[in-house]
Parts: structure tokens; C-alpha cells; sequence
């Protein structure tokens, strides 16, 4: 690289970039990669017995693991979950409190509660339940004066739970939590002084069944009175780093907390504006604490290999003693710090607004409340302004162009630079629709590294591509040299990162921390070049590490999560391949993005550009043609829910009865799994979802807007589940009370209730005011209210009534669902989930389904 030089009419020659230098770039960022990689990949060492009582024993934790697993799938109502599984916490409660230091004690309680509550989860529900099941122990200072002492209400809840999906052992999900904990619990127990204040610790047992166990415990226990703050564990995948995903809604004093003591951290305020978008079909116990406990406090969740989640894959082999014992530290030093802060005994302020924050690589956590995050943003913003003014003085000087110009020439390579990266975006999405249209669709599931060549170089090279056509700007600019374009490109790439910056500020999110690094540090390398004497290509190369590690960190858990996301997300308005190459593209694009000045001083990139096209023209000729892209292996395998379904259709004219396999399609290789191993399918038309609530269908969750296609196979016998029961209504002053008498049926119950014309339920028995679904009908004039009813203990029997103001029409759903037992599965059923090949994981069970026009 040469440096520029004045020549005759004042013109600048600038020695460009030969492509090899470009590559050499394009090889240092995958180096920058590599190492993320690293640290992603790195995880303490497990302790064994025989280590001071006082801190996280894997060792230990690992064989809480093994026994709660060992019982098998934990559904909310089983034997294994409400017998077995409380046994196995009890008796570890038991022996953690004969354990205990003479400075603390440890109090058990066994809590069954009913109730109920609304829930915006997904399309958005009514949660009933009856007599579910948490384990609960407390923690605290020894003796009667220290007790006397303590202020009302300044105790740590933690919480995990013990239930399962049907057919999945929980390793992850969330039997590690409850690990992780149970040895937390033992080694506070064991401290050496009295605890400031309690820590109260939560087993709960009716999560799956969304979150009822943790709003039974919150509204109605008496220790949940004491609870000022709250740690939750919870899991998409198993082993790897647990990152702080949530956090607030107020108390930023708690992140601060996190961020000074957890010795191994990870949390982003990113992750968390990611999982709120609704990006990622989950919820947490957080919603529950939050929302009806008013409590703050955070979520901590693996995320690693989110291919066994709700799985019968997820088992305690998955679950490394390192994973077990890097979260056993964070969590233990998280819940010591909580409790001996001062914070902990002031009264809650709502106003508090969370803090930004995020780790850097791993090795310490920024956490900037507003005042702060805002005088970071106004500041940065400030020197990107310098950067452009000194460029502009500089222009001046040495190519006699008028700041004006330069000003107009930024702001032309600020719209090339975004044209030249929607572009990329574009050229990555028409790859995946080709790849989507031959079939070979999620190629990228199995074989991750596959979005490198599938997505990233056809978006790289295209960007590349039209950055370097549109590089030279128009006069007076045109006849600077390559380094002087260069230098134009790197003000207009501080601009955009700073217009980022403030738009990120003006909503109120807290990610604004990426583009605040993007344009602070290479602005601020720029400005300090020149003084320093550093050529300015390396102050620029310099000014981009820090940036390009850290984006790297952020782009590789996201596609770590959303990959194996892109399994069980749904029949959405994309294709996944279409998702997963705007997703992947932009974020590399982004990480990428402080070469473009490097790209527009090259000589000819040309050679380089078409190198990655035809890397990538092979690489999708591959994965369409051969085996290197087919979408699952036993240990990635793709998911299938197959539902064995009664239905009966009720009418003037009597029972219509048919029964088939109900398969929601929860990736877009489902009707081809039908087609090769259930035998010919038909997808459930328009038609049939406007005849009935949710479809006609035995849609178990309010998912309907996610999981909107699903298939029909022809099923030889009837499952074996028998729902006895009445649905009926009568006429009133104000509307229709409509009456649920369920007399015979399962464990979980579900009731669906469409009201059109615009008629509404107004109440019910189960809850006064029921929440309506989200997605009303055309103009609002349909309402569907989605019940889920849970009872842990026999009868199911139930009776609800629900009144119905209006004159529109009214149709009932109601279905029994055998999660578990001997009615789970019927022979047939079993034998066809049973022959499903290795590279499918399947789960179902039967269901007893009922429609009625009320």
C-alpha cells in the first residue's frame, strides 16, 4: 500500500489495492471469526467432591441431573412428574438441609395450588389450572433474632422447573435449572456466616403447561411475599454458555450486580430486544414474575445445540459438568452479590429504566444506564461529526474541492454503500429461493458452516460488486485517488453507524451499543491518524477490531440460536432458507462492512469477486445435488408432531365422526416426511379453517399464527382417549351463556370459543374477563378465545360457563389431549412413530376432539 502523493494540476495519484491485499482482509476477518469461535467453545473446569463446601460442585450438580432424568418425560399431571420427580427434589432438599452450616437453615414446602390467568403468549390464551405441584425451599440465617431482623420484603427468588414436553427427558429443559440450583442451594446453605437476607428457591412443576406453576406460586405462596428480586434459569438447547437474555423491567441495579460479579459473563440487551420482537417462538417464567409478582430480575438460558430441545435427544449426556459448573459459578456469585446489595432493601422505582448493556468477548460486562448510554450516543455522534469536518478541511486542502462537495460525496457513498448491501441481501435471498424451488430446502440445518458459501459469499460478492462500480464519485471527487474514494466510503460508513446510533436512541433500544461501536472507534482511530502519523489505512484497520470481534461474537450466538430455530418455527409467510439468508447475509454483511472502504481502493477486485461466485454457484450445485444437502442426521434430526384425532363434528342432524393423523408443519420439509414415511397427506384447506375454530384442528397451544399449515393422514383405528361431555347454550337478556360440562377426560382439556359478528365473551366462570385471541377476524368482527385447561390430579372433570354478548354466531371446540398414560398412544400410532427413521424426531399423542355450532 502507497501512501498519497500531490501531483501537476494539483490532483492526488493514490497507489490502490492490488485484490490479493483485499483478501488478505477477507482472510484476517475469518481469522477475528475463528477466535470468537474460540471463546464460545471455552468452559471451565467441573470441581469435583472434596472442593470447599462454599463453592459450585459440577460433580454434584451432574448427579442431580442424572436422578431427575433417570425418571424419563415429566409431563404436568403424571405420575412421574407429580409423584416421582417431587420425591427425587425432596429428598435432595432433605439432605442439602441435614448438610447445612450452624449459621443457616433450609425450610421445604410442597405447594399444590389452583387458579387461573390470562396470557398474551403467541396468539394469546386463558390458563386454567388445578392442584399443580412446586418444590419450594428457603435459605436463611439461622435463629430467631436474625429472622426478626430481616426487612419484609428483600429475598432472592430463583426458579427453575422440573416438568417436561411429552417424550423428551428435560435434560436442558429445565432439568439442568434445577440442578444448577439444587447445588446452589447447598453451597449457600454451607456458607460460613449467616445470609443478609433469604433466598427462596422455586422447583416448579406446571412450566410447560405455560407457566402456571410459576404464577401459582408468585400469587398465592406466602414466601413469594418476600421475594424483592428473581433469577431464572431456563434452556433452548443444551451445554454451552447461558446468557442473560433478559433482564428489568426495572432495578437496573440488578444487571450492574451481574455485570461486577459473575466471573464467566455473557448478556446482551440485544439478545433480549431479539427475543421480545416475538422472533423466537418462546416464553419464560420471566412474564410471570414480571407481570403478576411486579417483581424485576433476570433470565439466564443455554442456547447451545438447540437441536435436542423438546426432544427425546435432550438428555443428561448433552449436559457437559463444564456447562453445569460455568453456570453454577455465574449463578451462585450472581445470587451472593444480590443478596449482600444494598439495593435489596430499597422499595422498587418503576421510572427506573434498564440499563444498556453487553458483554465484550466474554471478559467483562458495559452496563451504562440512560443518562450514560445517552451521553455515549451524543458524544460518539460528535466525534463521527469531527471526522466528516476534518475530512472535509483536508479535501479542501489538498484537492481544492469545497467542503460542500465532500459533504455531498459522503452522503452519495452512504446511499451506495446501503444499495451495495441491499443488494447483497437480495442476491443471498434469490440463492435460497432457487435452493427452496429445487427441493433442497434447509440444507443449511444439518451443516451450519454451509450458510458461509450458500448465503454470505453471493451477498459479499454481489455488495462488492456494486460498491466497486459506484465507488468513483462524480466531479469534482472523480479524479481523487483510490485512497481519497477510500477515505469518502470509511466518513460515509461513520455516518450510517452513527444515524444508526441516534435512531436507535430515539426508539428507546438498547442494541444502539453495536452501532455505537462501529462508529466510535474507527471514527476515532480516523481523527487520531494524523496527529499520530499512522498511515490512515491502518488507523482504519485498527479502528475496526474491536468492532469486528465483537459483532463477530453477536453474529455467531445468533446464528447458533436461530438455526436451529429455523426446525420447528413454522409455516411462515417465507421460506426458511429465505429467512435464514436475509438473517445470516445481514449480519455478515454488517460484520464485513469495514472492508468496503478497502473494496472501492482496490485495483481490481474483479478476480476475487467472481472467485466467491463461483464458490458459491459449487456449493449450491452441491448442496441441491448431492448428499452434502440433506437437512438432517440423527443428531440434528427434523421434528414431527403426529397427532392421532377423533373428531366429531355436532350438529341439528347429529354426529359426524372421522379420525386421522393431525401433523402441523413445523418446517418446510413436513410434507415431504409425510409423503415418505405416513403415506399419502392432505394439507387442511381455506375452507376447512373458516368452518371451524383453530381449523377444525387439535391445536393443543395458541399457535395458530405460527404453525397456520398443517396435513391430514388417514389414520386405520381410533385413538384411544374418550372425552365425555356436553356443550350448550342458552338465550339471555344480554347474549347466550354457553355451558362446558366435561364429565370424563384428560389431564389437559382444551376449549376454543368463536364469537363472530361481533359478539364477545364477556366473562366466564374460570376467569372473569378472558383475554381474546390477537388475531380477530376481518374488521374485529371475530373473536376466538383460546382455553387451556389443566388439571395435575383426577377428576377432569370440569364446568365452566361463559357468556357471549351479541347476536353473532357462536361455535365451541373442545378437545381432550393424552399427553401421557395409557391412552397416550393407540398400537398403530405407536408402530408408525416407532418405524420413523433416526433422522426424525418425532413426538404425538391422541386426542379426543368435539365441535359444536352453539
Amino acid at each position: 500500500m502507497s501512501g498519497e502523493v500531490l501531483v501537476k494540476e494539483n490532483k492526488l495519484s493514490a497507489g490502490p489495492l492490488s485484490w490479493p491485499w483485499l483478501a488478505a482482509g477477507l482472510l484476517a476477518s475469518a481469522a477475528a471469526l475463528w477466535a470468537v469461535a474460540l471463546i464460545d467453545d471455552a468452559l471451565p473446569a467441573p470441581l469435583a467432591r472434596g472442593s470447599p463446601p462454599e463453592r459450585f460442585i459440577a460433580e454434584i450438580a451432574h448427579e442431580h441431573l442424572v436422578n431427575l432424568t433417570s425418571i424419563g418425560p415429566r409431563v404436568a399431571g403424571s405420575y412421574e412428574n407429580e409423584v416421582l420427580a417431587v420425591g427425587v427434589l425432596v429428598a435432595a432438599l432433605k439432605q442439602i438441609a441435614a448438610q447445612a452450616s450452624p449459621h443457616n437453615r433450609v425450610e421445604i414446602d410442597v405447594q399444590r395450588a389452583s387458579g387461573a390467568f390470562s396470557l398474551s403468549f403467541m396468539d394469546g390464551m386463558n390458563n386454567v389450572y388445578r392442584d399443580v405441584q412446586s418444590v419450594v425451599a428457603r435459605v436463611s440465617a439461622a435463629g430467631a433474632a436474625a429472622r426478626a431482623a430481616r426487612p419484609a420484603r428483600t429475598a432472592l427468588l430463583l426458579n427453575c422447573h422440573f416438568d417436561t414436553v411429552p417424550d423428551s427427558p428435560g435434560a436442558s429443559d429445565d432439568g439442568a435449572g434445577c440442578a444448577v440450583l439444587l447445588e446452589t442451594l447447598r453451597a449457600l446453605a454451607a456458607a460460613r456466616r449467616p445470609l443478609r437476607h433469604d433466598a427462596v428457591f422455586l422447583f416448579n412443576g406446571a412450566e410447560e403447561n405455560i407457566l402456571q406453576a410459576s404464577h401459582a406460586f408468585v400469587t398465592q405462596h406466602p414466601w413469594a411475599r418476600a421475594a424483592r428480586a428473581f433469577v431464572n434459569l431456563e434452556a433452548c438447547g443444551a451445554g454451552g454458555r447461558e446468557v442473560l437474555f433478559q433482564a428489568g423491567p426495572h432495578d437496573p441495579w440488578i444487571v450492574e450486580v451481574y455485570a461486577s460479579v459473575v466471573p464467566h459473563p455473557f448478556a446482551s440487551s440485544l439478545a433480549q430486544e431479539l427475543f421480545e420482537s416475538g422472533l423466537i417462538p418462546a416464553d419464560t417464567d420471566f412474564r410471570i414474575f414480571r407481570d403478576f409478582g411486579n417483581l424485576s430480575g433476570v433470565d439466564l438460558a443455554w442456547s447451545a445445540n438447540g437441536y435436542v430441545y423438546h426432544t427425546r435427544l435432550d438428555t443428561a449426556e448433552r449436559v457437559p459438568p463444564a456447562a453445569l459448573q460455568r453456570t453454577g459459578d455465574n449463578v451462585l456469585a450472581l445470587a451472593l452479590g444480590l443478596l449482600e446489595h444494598p439495593a435489596a432493601e430499597s422499595e422498587p422505582d418503576p421510572a427506573e429504566r434498564q440499563p444498556v448493556f453487553f458483554d465484550v468477548l466474554g471478559a467483562a460486562v458495559v452496563s451504562l444506564r440512560a443518562p450514560g448510554a445517552a451521553l455515549a450516543a451524543a458524544a460518539t455522534a460528535a466525534l463521527v461529526l469531527l471526522k466528516l469536518q476534518l475530512s472535509a478541511r483536508a479535501a479542501r486542502r489538498a484537492l481544492f474541492v469545497a467542503p460542500g462537495a465532500w459533504r455531498r460525496g459522503v452522503l452519495r457513498a452512504a446511499g451506495a454503500a446501503l444499495a451495495a448491501g441491499a443488494a447483497g441481501v437480495l442476491a443471498a435471498a434469490g440463492v435460497a429461493l432457487l435452493l427452496h424451488a429445487a427441493g433442497a430446502r434447509l440444507a443449511f440445518y444439518s451443516r451450519p458452516l454451509l450458510l458461509a458459501p450458500l448465503y454470505a459469499l453471493p451477498a459479499l460478492a454481489t455488495s462488492w460488486r456494486l460498491a466497486a462500480a459506484l465507488g468513483r464519485p462524480p466531479a469534482p471527487l472523480g479524479a481523487a485517488g483510490g485512497w481519497w474514494r477510500a477515505r469518502l466510503w470509511h466518513d460515509a460508513l461513520a455516518a450510517l453507524a452513527a444515524a444508526a446510533l441516534l435512531a436507535c436512541a430515539a426508539r428507546g433500544l438498547r442494541s444502539g451499543f453495536l452501532p455505537l461501536l462501529w462508529a466510535l472507534l474507527p471514527a476515532a482511530a480516523d481523527v487520531a491518524a494524523g496527529p499520530l502519523g499512522v498511515p490512515r489505512p491502518l488507523a482504519w484497520a485498527l479502528g475496526a477490531a474491536l468492532p469486528l470481534l465483537q459483532t463477530w461474537y453477536l453474529v455467531l450466538g445468533s446464528l447458533l440460536m436461530f438455526v436451529p430455530v429455523m426446525g420447528r418455527a413454522g409455516a411462515g409467510p417465507l421460506p426458511p432458507d429465505v429467512t435464514m439468508a436475509v438473517i445470516s447475509s445481514t449480519l455478515i454483511l454488517a460484520a464485513l462492512s469495514w472492508l468496503l472502504p478497502f473494496v472501492v481502493a482496490t485495483r481490481n477486485p474483479g478476480r476475487l469477486i467472481w472467485c466467491m461466485f463461483a464458490t458459491s454457484g459449487v456449493a449450491a450445485a452441491l448442496a441441491a445435488g448431492t448428499s452434502l444437502g440433506a437437512a438432517y442426521s440423527a443428531a440434528r434430526p427434523q421434528r414431527l408432531m403426529v397427532f392421532h384425532t377423533r373428531r366429531t363434528q355436532h350438529s341439528a342432524a347429529g354426529a359426524a365422526v372421522d379420525t386421522f393423523y393431525w401433523v402441523p408443519e413445523l418446517d418446510a420439509n413436513t410434507p415431504r416426511a409425510l409423503r415418505e414415511h405416513a403415506g399419502p397427506a392432505r394439507e387442511l384447506s381455506a375452507a376447512e379453517c373458516a368452518r371451524w375454530p383453530y381449523c377444525g384442528a387439535p391445536y393443543f397451544l395458541p399457535v395458530l399464527a405460527l404453525v397456520g399449515r398443517s396435513h391430514r393422514v388417514e389414520a386405520p383405528a381410533p385413538p384411544l382417549p374418550r372425552l365425555e361431555a356436553r356443550v350448550w347454550a342458552e338465550r339471555e337478556a344480554r347474549g347466550r351463556r354457553v355451558h362446558v360440562h366435561v364429565a370424563r377426560g384428560a389431564p389437559h382439556a382444551v376449549l376454543v370459543l368463536r364469537a363472530a359478528g361481533g359478539a364477545r365473551v364477556t366473562w366466564s366462570s374460570v376467569l372473569a374477563a378472558p383475554r381474546a385471541a390477537a388475531w380477530a377476524g376481518a374488521g374485529g368482527e371475530e373473536r376466538t378465545y383460546f382455553f387451556a385447561l389443566h388439571a395435575a390430579r383426577a377428576p377432569h372433570d370440569w364446568r365452566v360457563e361463559l357468556l357471549v354478548e351479541g347476536e353473532g354466531g357462536v361455535q365451541a371446540s373442545l378437545a381432550a389431549h393424552a399427553m401421557f398414560g395409557r391412552d397416550k398412544l393407540q398400537a398403530e400410532h405407536a408402530r408408525l412413530l416407532a418405524a420413523l427413521p433416526p433422522v426424525v424426531a418425532a413426538t404425538g399423542w391422541g386426542v379426543d376432539l368435539h365441535l359444536y355450532d352453539l
